[in-house]
């Protein structure tokens, strides 16, 4: 009996149920996936060594995303336990039995939570799939060993799912035990009281400014400050969030409500006194949407940035091509090229000594870098003269400067030799040295991305076997490894920003819903008395983009100051932002127009 009242529970509040469900499919199917991308040993063995480094930044992406999931299906749960609980105080006053109502409440939430599980493991298999043919193919690389069907990865998803539901029904049970029948029944329709006093509004307003401010400088100074910055801004930003909506927002309401120029136009008191009757639970609810909201769009910003390691390793290169004397076969790929500017220098070698003539690097200057890291930009140095000695040994800027220039003409294509020694001389001493002479020939492309093909085909005729990414030390072998190391973040980004997409608007629709019920009495007599439909389903409207907008613009303030932290690891962080904002602007809409529709749905008479 009582798992078939579960049941007709679940298909009588089907739809508050199904807004669950949906953030919880996207986020067991994007778990199930970065399972089998991290735990399919045949597939990652297959790949080159970077990719199973992918493999373990899927691990911690999955850590990521569960970590947020536990918050996110234990706010859900609190919602629809609030949205229950008449109804079990109800069954309570009919002479149910506390434990046999907890034993409905868990057979619900395990038949929700089992059902997630299969839809999202069944999603996962057939998203995986096609995502990591999308992901293959992006890389440049061909695999059939991928397996979407993974039984590891079915057990971990199934055992970390099952433990969390487990926790959250133990969490119904021990609230429904302490909450009284009186409670029960009538804690939603009593008001949220909001903060009477200016003077504890204005210093909690002032203190949650201070710790946003505290966390936005310690991540604008990450660089000098270092990992207790990341630590003191995890705090203050969390907490400041929180304060200052529990302290703005009940403030703000009831000052435009005071405000009768514009609080007495159309239906603006009526949406005002609902926000102002929400305002306190709606103040937790934001802070953890805002946070949420940072989570998701930082997550896709971050992975997209990282598009800008392509262009930072094109400007560290200052030679597209280059050949030590180059076979035939290499000759005449390079005539396919495009060439902008080439140049061949004369080298020979004796142990590890190398010489060059004056002639030639006077006349094309080697390239030596200004600055460390990705600000460091190539310049040309054109001051080298005859008697000129170079090496390791020396302790200087300069010295280190010219000796990685100099490595940058070295063969790509042979192991590095150690202790080099680079000697610039005249043409005449040149020629009299006994060592055999070397060619050294220099490529600059008018479009390097768009010659990646014929690149490959060269390292491979040089290599003399199939280049493999990482296995060679050429531009386009770089090039393609970084792709490859991006593309993987890229994907990760994407995935964990969907999924904690959906659940925090998931988060704000269930926080919409579950007062609806409640709400449905006062638009009843609002028709009543006359208003129009059109002036309701405005008001409805104005209510719940104040709350889906609210978290949203504070959200994307955490964004734009976290991606300054990110220029530890990626050399433009804000190059890319605009498509993952614009993206992700129009699936946050997406849910809010979804959101409005249920809403109105429930309290609009028929």
């Amino acid at each position: 009996m009582t798992f078939k009242l579960a049941l007709m529970n679940i298909k009588k509040r089907a739809m508050d149920y199904i807004v669950l469900l949906m953030g919880l499919v996207i986020a067991v199917a994007t778990f199930y996936v970065f399972q089998t991308l991290s735990l399919n040993k045949g597939f990652l063995e297959e790949m080159i060594p970077s990719l199973a480094m992918i493999g373990m930044i899927f691990q911690l992406g999955a850590v990521l995303l569960g970590m947020i999931t536990i918050v996110y299906l234990f706010y859900a749960n609190s919602f629809l336990l609030a949205m229950r609980q008449k109804e079990y105080g109800m069954y309570l006053m009919l002479g149910a039995k506390k434990n046999k109502i907890r034993q409905m409440m868990t057979i619900e939430l395990f038949s929700l939570g089992s059902l997630s599980v299969l839809l999202g493991i069944i999603g996962g298999m057939l998203f995986g799939q096609v995502a990591t043919g999308s992901l293959m193919s992006k890389m440049g690389l061909t695999s059939n060993s991928y397996q979407a069907f993974s039984p590891l990865a079915i057990l971990v998803t199934v055992i970390f799912f099952a433990i969390l539901f487990l926790l959250a029904a133990i969490f119904n049970g021990m609230k429904f035990t302490r909450t009284p029948l009186l409670v029960l029944l009538k804690e939603n329709e009593v008001g949220e009281r909001s903060q009477k006093k200016p003077h504890f509004t204005f210093f909690l307003t002032l203190f949650s400014l201070v710790l946003l401010g505290i966390g936005y400088y310690s991540l604008w100074h990450l660089e000098t400050i270092g990992f207790k910055g990341l630590v003191i801004a995890l705090f203050t930003i969390t907490f400041g969030t929180f304060f200052f909506f529990k302290a703005l927002l009940p403030f703000v309401v009831n000052r435009l409500k005071n405000q009768k120029s514009f609080s007495n136009k159309n239906l603006r008191m009526f949406t005002l006194s609902q926000l102002s009757f929400k305002a306190s639970a709606l103040s937790r609810v934001l802070g953890m949407v805002a946070m949420l909201f940072a989570l998701s769009l930082g997550a896709i910003s971050v992975g997209n940035g990282f598009n800008s390691y392509k262009e930072a390793l094109l400007k560290q290169f200052p030679y597209d091509v280059l050949l030590h004397n180059p076979k035939a076969e290499s000759l005449k790929e390079v005539d396919k090229l495009t060439i902008k500017q080439q140049q061949i220098y004369q080298m020979k070698q004796v142990d590890n000594q190398k010489y060059f003539v004056e002639s030639e690097l006077q006349e094309s200057p080697i390239m030596i870098q200004e600055g460390f890291g990705f600000e460091g930009k190539l310049k040309p140095y054109d001051k080298l003269k005859a008697g000129d000695h170079f090496s390791f040994e020396e302790d200087s800027q300069l010295n280190f400067q010219i000796m990685m220039a100099f490595q940058r003409l070295e063969n790509p294509y042979v192991s590095y030799q150690e202790n080099p020694h680079y000697f610039i001389v005249d043409q005449a001493t040149f020629d009299q040295i006994d060592a055999k002479k070397q060619e050294i020939y220099t490529y600059q492309l008018e479009n390097f991305t768009e010659s990646i093909d014929t690149l490959e085909k060269i390292d491979q005729i040089e290599n003399g076997q199939v280049a493999d990414p990482g296995t060679i030390g050429s531009k386009v072998s770089s090039y393609l490894m970084i792709d490859q190391f991006v593309s993987g973040f890229v994907f990760m980004g994407m995935l964990l920003g969907i999924a904690f997409l959906a659940m925090l608007a998931s988060c704000l629709m269930f926080k919409v819903l579950s007062g609806a019920y409640q709400d449905v009495a006062r638009y009843k007599m609002l028709h009543k008395i006359g208003v129009q439909k059109k002036d309701l389903t405005r008001s409805i409207a104005q209510e719940i983009f104040v709350i889906f907008l609210v978290p949203g613009i504070l959200g994307t303030i955490h964004v734009l100051f976290g991606l300054k932290m990110f220029e530890l690891l990626i050399p433009e962080p804000y190059a890319y932002i605009m498509i993952p904002f614009a993206v992700f602007a129009i699936l946050y809409l997406a849910y809010y127009f979804v959101t409005v529709v249920l809403y109105r749905k429930i309290v609009l008479p028929k």
